[in-house]
């Protein structure tokens, strides 16, 4: 990275202990600022409370350019990092906003048309976001990949070269994802965290739920950050479902209660519920999707992949990867993944990153 005191991060969400994507430009901004860089955010609401962005917004009030609001976003940031460019200022990017500006960093949290094509896109074309990531990794100079399936995912799909794609894994805060102690009860708890649409799996999700309905052992607890198709679970003996948690009291409230965590997503290019879940010391089993089939495969402990097909036996597979994962302590459990997924080695590789040394 060239000499800089100053970092654009320049994610369209901004930053916050919100969502995932959120919480790494959070750790991304703590990072910089620990190596005494200074960081300006570049977010929608910088960009459209401008002068003139305000007037630019009112464009998206026509429903031809709301369903291009990504690029007529991407071309609004490019002007706008044109007219406050400075030779020594670094641009890092999530891709789509920065797709028509030489950027110096874009961070990939996911191939886009790959998504797609898990949850069910038919056409093999790329969609308007998907051209806009692909030229985004096109025109930056280096791309951080999330994980390896990430990178391999840009290669196959937008042909970008695999020198300069380079991987770190996202990260997590131990002060809020440790092992806390779970009552003993007459009954086991399946717990399911993420919001509750079509491509985190809620059919399983649903399938489950009947299953859990008919035994008097097992309860379903489930925890969304909204309330949208809550609905679908209402009526129901053995499940529950919380909304709204937040970062300070999804493990007492969600992960605490699991004695197994169940993840049914159909894509996804990280997965922070998979490091989540096994911080909190508590066995995962979820699809091959992100980084939980590279853990299964490095033999991490409370790593699991779930069966194809959710049905009654789902109960003994589940009895099996929780006695399985009682060869270790919750706290073992918990420091082997922070081994791999805490703030300090997310920073030690982000050095290795940005001030590299010949």
């Amino acid at each position: 990275m060239k000499e800089t005191d100053n970092v654009y991060l320049v994610f369209l969400n901004g930053k916050s202990n919100a969502g995932g994507a959120e919480r790494m430009v959070y750790y991304l901004d703590e990072y910089f600022k620990s190596r005494n860089i200074q960081t300006q955010i570049i977010d929608e609401d910088l960009l459209k409370n401008t002068f003139v962005g305000k007037l630019y917004w009112k464009l998206f009030e026509r429903s031809h350019f709301e369903k291009r609001k990504a690029k007529y976003i991407a071309r609004f940031a490019t002007v706008y990092l044109w007219l406050n460019q400075q030779s020594d200022k670094i641009v890092i990017s999530n891709g789509e906003p920065t797709a028509y500006y030489r950027t110096d960093y874009v961070i990939s949290h996911g191939c886009y048309h790959k998504m797609e094509l898990d949850y069910g896109r038919k056409s093999p074309k790329l969609s308007r976001v998907a051209r806009l990531q692909k030229t985004a990794c096109r025109n930056a100079k280096k791309i951080i990949a999330v994980g390896s399936n990430v990178k391999q995912d840009l290669i196959t799909y937008y042909n970008i070269k695999k020198d300069k794609i380079s991987i770190v894994p996202n990260c997590i805060d131990r002060n809020h994802f440790y092992p806390l102690h779970k009552s003993k009860s007459a009954f086991k708890t399946v717990v399911y965290i993420g919001r509750l649409e079509h491509g985190k799996g809620i059919k399983e999700l649903q399938e489950l739920a009947k299953l859990v309905e008919a035994k008097q052992d097992w309860k379903l607890l489930i925890a969304s950050n909204n309330v949208f198709n809550t609905d679908l679970f209402q009526n129901l003996n053995n499940t529950t479902v919380s909304v709204g948690l937040t970062i300070d009291n999804i493990n007492e409230l969600a992960y605490s209660e699991a004695d197994i965590v169940f993840y049914p997503s159909y894509s996804e290019s990280f997965g922070m519920v998979t490091i989540e879940a096994l911080a909190c010391g508590r066995p995962i089993a979820g699809n091959p999707v992100g980084v939980l089939p590279q853990l299964v495969e490095d033999k991490h402990p409370g790593a699991y992949l779930l069966p194809k097909i959710i049905d009654e036996n789902i109960f003994r597979f589940f009895n099996e990867c929780i006695e399985d994962s009682k060869k270790f302590s919750p706290e073992e459990i918990h420091e082997c993944t922070m081994k791999k997924f805490s703030i300090e080695s997310y920073f030690e590789q982000m050095d290795k990153q940005f001030f590299k040394t010949s």
